[in-house]
């Protein structure tokens, strides 16, 4: 009994010192310390996940992501969620769980979690974007950080930067010196950076070709080199931004421009669509004229949010070209240069901001304003002739005409047989012209300039050559002003 008694005793002090051992385990087991400072922040083996897969067909592709705590102690993320939540077409699964918002997770100093980022896409879909985007979004002691995603939504051809050059965009060469490269109109082209023509080579795009630019991308015809735009009435060649939706149908400055050098070989536009960018075209001589010439012919270039046409010393010839609704003015004519437009019209009236410059500034020289000053370039004005072409737009004075000090009487120009909206009626240059008449297009914020029935240019025009108005009607004796012909809607009683 007393043994017994004694076992009992020695289990109880046994019992009492694992207790005891027990309570300095726990009180040894500290809580992580949490770092709360605003500036600290996570790191990542990407800050952009690109999804590079073409598809052909449906198909779903995952890409990795890792996040990094480089601190000594604990860093508590407060959350890590898909921006575009549930609508996302991206999913993302976190340490294992699947969803799209994960809240309060702890992330050891030194260590570091997995994100897994999914997405699916039917590139038949014409719907989709061209470049699918959203971004994970990480919450940290109050402040944001976020890894962007891309996807290729339809099949296409994209055009990607491969070349890097100090104080010039991402480049990619998509046609080299002396070579003739040939877009087709098999899927669309989807350029990010600036897709660029070498010297003396050419690209030549055919009809119904679509172009699309994402966000500051653009095309560089390079000095030497040239660009041939075969569209036709039926099937044009677009030139856009990559954003389909609805609300991008008309939005300016979604990408950025397309710029021409001075060539031997001669670069044209036929029946092409250019919209919704920065400048529609700017056609700049870098060092001097090699002769060539820009033909415009039945074109569009509207929703820049600058310039419309912006040229350096260059030799444009435009028949039936339309150029509207600019953040500045339509047409940009600098440095000089040799000029004809006819039956064209230029109208301004762009709502995305206040606009101050008048839709036709022309002159002879143009100002860069640089770190070191202003620097003035100046070049010969050989001739601007407008025949036939309509300007007009919400300012008062919708005409700059700007020679150098000094140039005034050696700087050719004629308005004949125009519409302008202008208070210098007894100065500018003009032969049979109409000042301040609305010319009463149908629907100017939406970009149709087409004529009311009582417009004031209805027969005012001369037959200039251009047998064919915008729409590809047929122009009578007696012209209309501007790139459109007046119809009645038709009656059985009343044809033009």
């Amino acid at each position: 009994m007393n043994k017994i008694i004694a076992l009992i005793k020695l289990s109880k002090i046994g019992l009492w010192l694992f207790m005891a051992g027990m309570g300095v385990f726990f009180a040894c087991s500290k809580e992580p310390i949490i770092i709360t400072d605003s500036s600290v922040k996570l790191a990542f083996s990407n800050d952009t996940i690109t999804f590079d897969t073409i598809f052909t067909t449906m198909g779903s592709v995952t890409k990795q992501l890792k996040v990094y705590n480089k601190e000594k102690n604990t860093l508590l993320i407060s959350k890590i969620a898909l921006a575009g939540g549930t609508q996302s077409p991206y999913q993302i699964n976190v340490n294992g769980h699947s969803g799209t918002v994960f809240n309060e997770l702890e992330l050891a100093g030194g260590d570091s979690l997995f994100v897994f980022v999914r997405i699916t896409i039917d590139p038949n879909n014409q719907n989709s974007p061209l470049i699918v985007r959203d971004s994970v979004l990480f919450e940290l002691n109050g402040k944001i950080q976020d890894v962007d995603l891309y996807a290729w939504g339809q099949d296409a051809h994209y055009i990607l930067p491969n070349l890097n050059i100090e104080g010039l965009p991402p480049l990619n060469i998509i046609a080299r010196e002396g070579e003739t490269v040939n877009w087709t109109n098999d899927k669309p082209y989807v350029i990010v950076g600036y897709a660029v023509v070498d010297s003396l080579a050419t690209l030549k795009i055919e009809a119904g070709t679509r172009i699309h630019f994402y966000n500051k991308s653009g095309m560089w015809i390079y000095k030497g080199g040239s660009i041939q735009v075969d569209g036709t009435k039926e099937n044009s060649v677009t030139f856009q931004g990559t954003r389909l939706e609805s609300d991008y149908q008309n939005l300016p400055a979604q990408w950025d421009r397309i710029w021409i050098n001075e060539s031997k070989a001669d670069s044209y536009f036929n029946y092409a669509i250019i919209k919704n960018g920065t400048i529609g075209i700017q056609a700049e001589t870098l060092t001097q004229s090699l002769g060539n010439t820009l033909f415009l012919t039945n074109t569009k270039i509207v929703n820049m949010s600058g310039w419309g046409l912006f040229t350096r010393f260059y030799k444009i010839e435009a028949n039936t070209i339309l150029v509207a609704n600019t953040g500045s003015s339509v047409l940009n004519l600098t440095t000089g240069g040799s000029y004809s437009f006819k039956n064209s019209t230029f109208a301004n009236y762009y709502s995305y901001a206040v606009r101050k410059d008048p839709l036709l500034h022309l002159s002879n020289y143009f100002i860069y304003s640089g770190a070191q000053g202003d620097i003035v370039y100046n070049g010969i004005l050989e001739k601007a002739y407008f025949g036939d072409c309509v300007f007009y737009g919400t300012l008062d004075e919708e005409i700059l005409i700007d020679p150098f000090t000094g140039t005034e009487n050696d700087f050719p120009y004629l308005f004949d047989y125009c519409l302008l909206k202008s208070s210098l009626t007894g100065s500018l240059q003009t032969n049979e012209s109409i000042f301040n008449r609305d010319p009463l297009f149908v629907a100017p914020y939406d970009a149709d300039f087409s004529l009311e029935t009582d417009s004031p240019v209805i027969d005012k025009g001369i037959f200039m050559g251009n047998i064919f108005d915008l729409d590809g009607n047929s122009r009578d004796l007696k012209p209309d002003l501007g790139a459109y012909e007046y119809f009645p809607p038709p009656t059985k009683w009343n044809k033009k």
